[in-house]
């Protein structure tokens, strides 16, 4: 997959991957007020553990178990298909969503942020 990214970008393109921050703890406050909750199954594969999502949408929440690859895993993939410059960019609150919800509100979610962003350069 990152081979064909790769491949799609222009030289120099930027490439971002938006994903579970690999390396969150599970033992935060709940992040149900943002509208989704991330539980650790227990179950750990050759890539990193596993994971379940919950989106918690009306009228029914939708739920996903899905791998969390180590940081290493995504580099070192990112890497080997040609990509350099790979960087983690740490979650950060729009200066819109601060004026609409407050710092308070956003407090829990950058104290324990459950997703970070991955960006590089092809």
């Amino acid at each position: 997959m990152c081979r064909n990214i790769h491949r799609s970008l222009v030289p120099g393109g930027e490439f971002f991957v938006f994903a579970q921050k690999p390396d969150y703890r599970f033992d935060c406050p709940s992040l149900d007020k943002y509208g989704f909750l991330c539980e650790p199954t227990g179950e750990e594969i050759e890539t990193g553990p596993r994971v379940r999502v919950t989106a918690l949408l009306d009228p029914r929440p939708i739920s996903i178990v899905c791998a969390v690859p180590r940081r290493e895993v995504y580099e070192g993939c990112l890497r080997a298909a040609g990509f350099s410059d790979v960087k983690w960019v740490p979650l950060q609150v729009s200066e819109a969503g601060i004026h609409e919800y407050g710092e308070v509100f956003w407090a829990d979610l950058l104290a324990h942020p459950p997703l970070e962003m991955l960006r590089c350069r092809a």
